[in-house]
């Protein structure tokens, strides 16, 4: 057990910061209906709910239509940022600026190293959007 508890946010509170790779999400959509579980936490920034990892997994959320999604929230300074490309080096300012701002990075830019999580194993049906009850026809 960690300091860092899994919450569950909606998706609209969530700001992602880099591009995805389509064929990669329909992976990632495939993992999770197998499972019918959501086993892997997205990963945001405290202040701007900024993405640091799991764009693909909130892109897959989206496409099943999910409400909420369950996240790790850090302050950003308890988090080492690094890049995977050698030409982009993204700093902390710049990467809640991009998330505010919607201009993305290309996918796979920043690489985020984070401290020891909880581990989380919520089901799909927790996560749905509620189907609204039948309304009685009144005439």
């Amino acid at each position: 057990m960690s300091d860092f508890d899994c919450v569950h946010l909606p998706i609209a509170a969530l700001r992602p910061t880099e591009e995805i790779l389509p064929s990669r999400v329909r992976e990632v959509m495939a993992m999770i209906l197998e499972e019918n579980a959501w086993t892997q936490p997205i990963c945001i920034e405290r202040t701007a709910h900024a993405l640091l990892d799991g764009h693909h997994r909130l892109a897959a959320a989206i496409a099943l239509r999910l409400a909420k999604v369950p996240v790790y929230i850090f302050d950003y300074a308890d988090v080492e940022l690094l890049s995977w490309r050698s030409h982009i080096l993204p700093t902390r300012g710049e990467v809640i600026a991009r998330a505010r701002s919607g201009q993305l990075y290309p996918y796979k830019t920043t690489r985020h190293v984070f401290p020891p999580r909880s581990t989380c194993n919520v089901p799909l049906g927790e996560l749905r959007m509620p189907i609204e009850p039948r309304r009685a026809f009144i005439a």
